[in-house]
């Protein structure tokens, strides 16, 4: 999923545009089409797209990108109509773009020979069509020398909802930026009383994935924040102390900031993850939850409530950094300790620690595994040869001298042709 941070990234990328004139777009677009007038802060499904209309380039053309912001994880786009160029403003109208899961935008100045080159993109989505592409042109170098200057907007696996009203934007802009974590804006006292008035009864979880109170904050932001937190995700937001909401604001707030300023998501400590990264243990658990009245036991009582479906997502947190019942000895805001002593460990997670490495025949045996990649292919390779067999010889000395320390020692294995 492309969180607040990789939207904002985005919306920075396409100020290349700003102030420039639409003069085409492309024709593979999926779009929300005139239904999608008021604008929804849920997670876009697949059935609600539809093919782009052929109107759209006759509506955005000759219109200027007066503006480009990003609230949360939507980029809305600007356009201003000028009546023949000479300055008058005119009518406004907004286009919407949502990244979904794999979504990625590319602004690229180019000139008029190169119009045709393709992006920098990842290869592997060179060949596919973009979700959108707008070409613009400098209106004060448009003609100069036969050498216009263009700038091209690329759109993949996007959402594109098209009309949308600029006003209904600008409004959710001026109510959201000192809520949205990756804004310049931020205000976390507000984030503070937006949860504790419009999420209370609800876990934590799912006030941190509602986009009218936490916006940006996507799976991973909202995980890798709780457990810093220390804190479990099936926990009722009014069953948390203020000093324990805040802390889970600052660390979603530097989760993403660092997130931004690197365009990488930083270390994961519990997301995805079998071995929780701060106690070395195999106590992280994963569940679905979310998105309905759930409670601190997980169980969904009322299932998915209507339009909440977004926040059911399968959630990471380790059992032992994030007890579901608050511990006075947890250290109030200090950072969480590393267990690097297994008498150290709760006895509940002692059966969870990592054993060593053992021969899997023996079982008692500790082995030492070796990297035969390089003396096998090199043994294979070498045929049948005074040298093949002097390196066979050699190799055959070394197993069995590792045989003899660990009585079966068979982590090197010979490949011969």
């Amino acid at each position: 999923m492309v969180e607040g941070p990789g939207a904002t990234r985005n919306g920075r990328k396409i100020q290349l545009a700003v102030g420039n004139i639409l003069i085409g777009t492309s024709r593979h677009s999926r779009v929300n089409d005139d239904q999608a007038a008021e604008i929804s802060s849920d997670e876009p499904s697949a059935v609600e797209m539809t093919t782009i209309p052929n109107r759209i380039g006759e509506e955005l053309s000759n219109h200027a990108l007066s503006e480009a912001f990003t609230v949360g994880k939507e980029l809305f786009l600007i356009f201003t109509s000028y009546h023949n160029l000479n300055g008058t403003i005119g009518t406004e109208i907004a286009l919407r773009l949502h990244f979904g899961m794999n979504g990625s935008l590319n602004a690229r100045t180019v000139k008029s020979s190169g119009i045709q080159n393709k992006s920098n993109v990842a290869p592997w989505k060179q060949n596919k069509d973009p979700s959108l592409r707008l070409y613009f042109v400098n209106p004060k170098q448009a003609g100069v020398n036969g050498n216009s200057s263009y700038v091209i907007v690329e759109a993949w696996e996007t959402t594109v909802t098209f009309p949308v009203n600029a006003t209904m934007t600008r409004t959710k802009l001026v109510n959201l930026a000192s809520r949205d974590v990756c804004s310049t804006l931020f205000n976390a006292q507000d984030v503070f009383t937006s949860i504790r008035q419009s999420g209370n009864d609800c876990i934590i979880s799912d006030a941190l994935l509602n986009q009218d109170i936490c916006p940006g904050v996507g799976n991973i932001i909202k995980i890798e924040s709780l457990h810093r937190s220390k804190i479990d995700p099936r926990r009722i937001v009014n069953t948390l102390s203020d000093v324990e909401l805040r802390r889970i604001i600052r660390h979603a707030r530097a989760y993403s900031m660092d997130w931004l300023k690197s365009g990488r998501a930083s270390t994961k400590l519990v997301y995805n993850q079998t071995t929780c990264g701060t106690c070395k243990t195999m106590s992280v658990k994963m569940q679905k939850i979310g998105g309905g009245a759930s409670g601190v036991d997980g169980s969904i009582n009322n299932g998915i409530q209507k339009g909440r479906a977004f926040m059911s997502r399968v959630t990471f947190w380790c059992s032992i950094c994030q007890p579901l019942q608050p511990i006075a000895s947890t250290g109030g805001d200090g950072p969480l300790e590393s267990i690097s002593n297994a008498d150290n460990v709760p006895d509940e997670a002692k059966s969870t620690i990592r054993p060593e490495a053992r021969c899997p025949e023996h079982g008692v045996k500790s082995i030492k595994l070796c990297r035969s990649r390089i003396a096998s292919i090199f043994i294979g390779l070498m045929g049948s040869s005074p040298t093949a067999d002097a390196g066979r010889s050699l190799f055959s000395g070394y197993r069995k001298q590792k045989e003899a320390e660990a009585d079966g020692f068979y982590a090197v294995r010979m490949v011969t042709k």
